[in-house]
Formats: C-alpha cells, sequence, structure tokens
C-alpha cells in the first residue's frame, strides 16, 4: 500500500471535477453531524459488481452468483494489509438497493425499482483519499504508486459554485395523497391488529420536476454544510445521482487486537421534528423519549437486530450497547440502539451485508412478513431508498448507512422518498406528517413548501 499526502482542502472541492462521473463516489458526513471525522473520495473503479432486473454482471458479463455473492469473492481475492489510519485505504464501494433484498428473502421480492438504476452497484476502488476534518490531514492511498497518484491528479481544490439564480421546481406531488397514506397506514394497523405482523416501514415518494437544468452536486454540497447526518454520500450512477443524508449507520465492522472482526448495529426508530425555540424542542425530545409507541417500536427493532446478527456471531457473543438512546439532527430528533457481537471467524463483512440485508428498521417485524406487507401496500419498488451505502475496507473493516434521508436527481428533477414505521399504536395522520418532517430538508433546500394541501 502507497500513501500520498495532500494539501488540506474542502473534500467537496476535492471533489467537485468528479461530481458528474459515473461510478464515482464521495461518503462525507454533514457539516454539523458528531464524530463524522473522515471523508473519503474514489473513483475509477478497476472492476464494477452490478445486478439489474436479478441478473448479476460483472464489469459487464452475466455472473451465476449473486450480486452479495460476488461482493464477497471479490473481497476475499483484494484482501490487503495496510499501514493507513483512514478506515478505507482501498477497497469495495457502493450501494445495494431495497430490491436486491430478493436475494436473501426470494419469498418477500415485490415490484421493481422506480429508477433507472442498478438494484446493486459496487466497485473495486485501488486508491481512495482520505480527509480528517478534525486533524485537517489529507492523504490519497492506493494499491500502487500509480494508482494513487492518478487519483490525487484528478482532486480538485475549488468548491464547486451554483451557477445563474438557481434550479426551479414545481409543487411535490406524492405516489399517494394524504387521504391515502392515512387509509394504507389505518390498512396496516389492522393487519397488525390481527397478528400478521408486530410492524412495518410504509413509505411514500414525493417528485419535483425540475423546470430549469439542475446540478445535482450542488444540491448535496448545499445540503450536506447544515446537515448533521453522519453518513452522507454523493454516487453519480449513469445519468442520475444518488443523495444522502443519512443519519443511521445500519453496521460497522471493526478488527479488534486479537485480530477477530467485531460488529455494531444501530436501528433507528422514533421520529420528533425540532421545536421551533429551545423549550419547544426540549419538549419534544422529552415527549419522544418517554412515548410508548417509539419505544416500542424501537426495542421490537433491537431485538430483530439481536436476531440477526445471532446468524452470523459467536454465540453468547451479543450485546446491547444502548436501548432507546435519544439523538439530535438537524431537522428531528430520534431514538438509537447499538446492537454489537463478534463475527464467527469464517464471515467477514460481505457476508455480514448479505445477513442483515434489509436492514430491519427499514421493513418491521417479522422481517420477511413485513416487507410482504410493504410489497402489498405500496404497489411500487423503492430503488436505493431503504437499501445500504457503504464500504468494505480491502483490511476487512466496513461502514454502511442505511439509505434514507435522501434524494434521487436525475435530468428530470428530483425525487424524494420518505416512510415511517406503524405499530398498533400509530396515528395514521402523525404518521404523514412524519413523514413530512422527514422531507422537510430536502423541501427547504428546493425553495419548496411542504404539500399540505395533497
Amino acid at each position: 500500500m502507497k500513501l500520498l499526502d495532500l494539501e488540506w482542502r474542502s473534500p467537496l472541492a476535492a471533489f467537485a471535477p468528479l461530481a458528474r462521473e459515473s461510478g464515482a463516489v464521495l461518503l462525507h458526513g454533514g457539516g454539523a453531524s458528531i464524530g463524522a471525522d473522515w471523508s473519503m473520495i474514489a473513483a475509477s473503479p478497476s472492476c464494477r459488481i452490478e445486478s439489474v432486473k436479478g441478473v448479476t454482471r460483472i464489469d459487464g458479463r452475466i455472473s451465476p452468483l449473486s450480486p452479495f455473492e460476488a461482493l464477497a469473492r471479490a473481497h476475499e481475492e483484494r484482501r490487503a494489509e495496510a499501514d493507513c489510519l483512514s478506515p478505507l485505504a482501498s477497497g469495495l464501494i457502493g450501494f445495494a438497493g431495497y430490491e436486491a433484498g430478493r436475494f436473501v428473502e426470494p419469498t418477500a421480492a415485490g415490484p421493481g425499482t422506480p429508477y433507472d438504476l442498478p438494484d446493486f452497484s459496487f466497485g473495486a476502488y485501488d486508491a481512495v483519499a482520505s480527509f480528517n476534518r478534525q486533524t485537517r490531514r489529507a492523504v490519497v492511498a492506493g494499491r500502487s504508486s500509480a494508482d494513487a497518484e492518478r487519483l490525487a491528479a484528478r482532486l480538485g481544490d475549488d468548491d464547486a459554485k451554483p451557477l445563474g439564480n438557481g434550479p426551479l421546481f414545481d409543487a411535490p406531488h406524492s405516489n399517494f395523497t394524504r387521504d391515502r397514506y392515512c387509509a394504507v397506514v389505518a390498512r396496516v394497523i389492522d393487519r397488525i391488529r390481527r397478528g400478521e405482523i408486530f410492524q412495518a416501514n410504509i413509505s411514500q415518494r414525493f417528485v419535483m420536476n425540475a423546470l430549469n437544468s439542475f446540478d445535482p452536486y450542488h444540491l448535496f454540497c448545499a445540503a450536506s454544510v447544515e446537515s448533521s447526518g453522519a453518513f452522507g454520500a454523493f454516487l453519480p450512477v449513469g445519468e442520475a445521482a444518488i443523495i444522502s443524508l443519512s443519519p443511521e449507520r445500519f453496521f460497522a465492522v471493526e478488527r479488534r487486537e486479537d485480530g477477530r472482526l467485531a460488529i455494531i448495529a444501530e436501528p433507528i426508530k422514533g421520529t420528533r421534528p425540532r421545536g421551533a425555540t429551545p423549550e419547544d424542542d426540549a419538549r419534544l425530545l422529552a415527549e419522544l423519549v418517554a412515548d410508548p409507541k417509539d419505544r416500542a417500536e424501537n426495542i421490537m427493532i433491537a431485538d430483530l437486530t439481536r436476531n440477526d446478527l445471532s446468524r452470523i456471531c459467536d454465540d453468547f457473543s451479543i450485546r446491547e450497547v444502548a436501548i432507546c438512546a435519544p439523538h439530535s439532527h438537524a431537522t428531528v430528533h430520534h431514538l438509537v440502539s447499538r446492537v454489537g457481537g463478534i463475527l464467527r471467524k469464517e464471515l467477514g463483512a460481505a457476508e455480514a451485508l448479505a445477513a442483515l440485508f434489509p436492514c430491519g428498521s427499514i421493513t418491521g417485524a417479522p422481517k420477511v412478513q413485513s416487507m410482504k406487507v410493504i410489497a402489498d401496500v405500496e404497489g411500487m419498488g423503492r430503488g436505493p431508498y431503504c437499501g445500504a451505502i457503504g464500504y468494505i475496507d480491502d483490511r476487512g473493516g466496513a461502514d454502511f448507512s442505511v439509505a434514507i434521508r435522501m434524494a434521487i436527481a436525475d435530468r428530470g428533477g428530483v425525487s424524494v422518498p420518505v416512510g415511517g414505521g406503524v405499530t398498533l399504536r400509530s396515528d395514521p395522520q402523525a404518521e404523514y406528517e412524519e413523514t413530512l418532517a422527514k422531507a422537510q430538508q430536502f423541501f427547504r433546500l428546493l425553495g419548496l413548501k411542504d404539500p399540505q394541501g395533497s
């Protein structure tokens, strides 16, 4: 592994020349996030693993493997050691869309993605530029000197600047009206009452058509400055771009001193908007922490996560680090639980992704039946939304976020999918308002008002 020191510059500026290049990737936590010390940039993958409509392709060639199996094989072939402080020196980076769940839960396969995007897309990157925003040190790590130098030469040093007076969009319109969304929530509550499931995460998709040309990267830059989501990401894919401001870690894998791999998952369940005044904000947070519906929802998903981890972790190694811990972000408060364990010796991060996917916090419980309910009542696919975005380092570590608080941008406009967990205690109107709270940041950035009359 070769290291090349860089002169410090903003990671947003460094990525700007690559922002329109399909296959480039920026992992960058929001400016108001806590603990998001590292930003990482990669481009020009040496290999690409994708799945479209159930067909896996490796560098364009059809493979009999599932994309998760292909990812695991690629990781095994690429394993390497590196003396680099960044958690990502080289490795596999990309996303698994919600529809990739068909490979791990085939009985729960639902409608296809509504976007012109793969269901699964990972690149193998032989060089990564890492920026530590606390120490203000930047370095490019490469599997060879040439790999590191090629990436370093392509990085920018000036922030991307919007052109003209900015983009214009029409009013948000959803695949659900307010009344229909509430009716769907009521139907799900009835199915819970009948004992079919305990919980399901139901979503809707707001679409804003563009009235003039716009640059998705400018939208990400503007959003990330004020975002408190620690797991932000920008991925140009073909003619579209994935813009993620995710606050939720799906799971992380770290190598311990004894050489074993430790895994921790951090599901989020329970949401309140931030208040207009400090007093109002404190009241809303206290209400969230004490709410029996939100606590039950969070505990239920923590239990589901513990069950998923038990399939890949050593017996008796699973621990609850935190349950229903409050966390505040720029526009919302959340409850977060943390459950960890030690991966079995024969398993790595790629196998963990397959075993845990999709994340229980965006399906419900029991997971498979909740996925079937979601397919039934939503009636359309989710695409990257509610999937996973992240990396597997060639040394064995990994970090994946749940793809929420996100937008999909293409030439036609911007799509913002949002949802929330429905339980027996849910109020349909309150569930609808929760989705608006989660979409609020993108509405505001696009100069739009909530679709209150929809």
